[in-house]
């Protein structure tokens, strides 16, 4: 039995991994062949499974009652598996994509149980009071940076002033992309250090930013306006220490022996989504690089920004909003611009992405509850049982 900071990983587990692997991509296999594809083909290419480093084969399937069937004997499995933390999350984990194989197959539901029922996460959107409590605090810290006016304003002065020229998004991505590992080879995991990250501009994608990790690249949507402190957090979220660090951890672990094969998968939607986006939400913490008040502007910025997609993706699932009152919303809560209005509305109106917009202040939140109460010498063993295990926002919190 090996045992990696509080899991531990049973023969049985390797097998089961094995089991769900295979019927996971073949599942994608089948899911691809029988899918018709949408406007977004940036987000269709990725299928059910964006990322496979395993080396197994696809089951193959012709229909999807056999998937199910077999998601539910295998999620029955799990049940005699020793490790609680291990068998809380297979159960939620198995769960989650019998729930995306029924979809998948026509079987509806609301939007609201589709959140709970694929990411475990809460389901609910933020109240105006808590919406105003993040502008109360952003508008204190624009005040201490000397700024006057509204709160919109005031934001938009210091958007002009932080802003990074078009034309050096590239090279400035370069630098943090460097600095930022540098960081995590320090204080985190010096695995990483032989990994390169390029930066690619792309354009008319529905993202801002986005991993290719097999191709060793970040994307970046030039169409849209940066500040210096943004580009910095969509560096640590995707790269360093979020989703390229992430997803090099689990593949050493892999090739090891240690970590069991359904850490090779990233699946769209399941219990697992949010913590993939929490590790990245929180990555910027993690290597100490919160250190100045624009760095302190932009996290608030960003929370209220994350909380609006959850929003209003809420509003227009399950409250039948439509896309103008939804991108009046955004211009109002988080004072977007309209590239990044009308960029969203395409993240939230495709099929996949509507729940999966939980994932990212969930996970926040669910990593971060764990992290700030954490003393200095626990937070490496902590790391270790974050990026080394497949962990859902429930049993993240099981870490002792």
């Amino acid at each position: 039995m090996n045992s990696i900071k509080n899991v531990a990983f049973e023969k049985l587990d390797y097998k089961l991994a094995q089991e769900y692997t295979q019927i996971v991509l073949g599942m994608d296999e089948f899911y691809r062949n029988s899918t018709s594809s949408s406007t977004e083909q940036s987000l269709d290419k990725e299928g059910l499974v964006p990322i496979n480093l395993t080396n197994e084969s696809p089951k193959s399937y012709h229909n999807w009652l056999d998937i199910n069937s077999d998601l539910e004997d295998l999620g029955n499995k799990y049940i005699s598996i020793q490790s609680e933390v291990r068998r809380n999350y297979m159960q939620q984990q198995v769960g989650s994509i019998l729930t995306l194989a029924k979809w998948c197959s026509g079987q509806e539901s609301p939007f609201r149980e589709k959140v709970r029922n694929l990411l475990y996460v809460n389901e609910n959107p933020f109240s105006v009071l808590e919406r105003n409590e993040l502008h109360q605090r952003l508008d204190l810290l624009l005040n201490k940076k000397g700024l006057e006016g509204s709160l919109e304003e005031k934001l938009k002065k210091w958007e002009e002033t932080q802003h990074v020229p078009s034309n050096q998004i590239e090279s400035v991505l370069k630098d943090l992309l460097l600095k930022g590992k540098e960081r995590v080879v320090e204080r985190m995991f010096k695995e990483i250090e032989d990994i390169e990250v390029t930066p690619v501009v792309v354009h008319e994608v529905p993202y801002s930013a986005y991993c290719d990790y097999i191709g060793g690249k970040m994307y970046i949507n030039g169409d849209l306006n940066y500040t210096y402190e943004s580009l910095k957090h969509l560096v640590t979220h995707e790269s360093f220490p979020g989703h390229t660090t992430h997803m090099r951890i689990r593949e050493l672990g892999l090739h090891s022996g240690e970590i069991p094969l359904d850490a090779g998968l990233v699946i769209t939607n399941t219990a697992s989504s949010s913590i993939f986006e929490g590790i990245g939400d929180n990555g910027i913490h993690f290597i100490d690089w919160v250190d100045t008040i624009d760095d302190e502007i932009y996290q608030v910025y960003q929370e209220i920004k994350s909380i609006s997609g959850l929003n209003a993706a809420h509003m227009i699932h399950a409250e039948n909003k439509t896309d103008e009152e939804v991108a009046t919303f955004l211009r109002e809560f988080a004072f977007g611009e309209e590239q990044w209005v009308n960029s969203r509305l395409r993240f939230f109106k495709h099929t996949l992405r509507a729940p999966f917009i939980y994932s990212y202040w969930r996970g926040n939140e669910a990593v971060q509850k764990v992290y700030k109460n954490l003393p200095n010498h626990q937070k490496s063993t902590f790391y270790d049982f974050l990026y080394k295990n497949m962990l859902s926002a429930d049993t993240v919190k099981q870490f002792r």
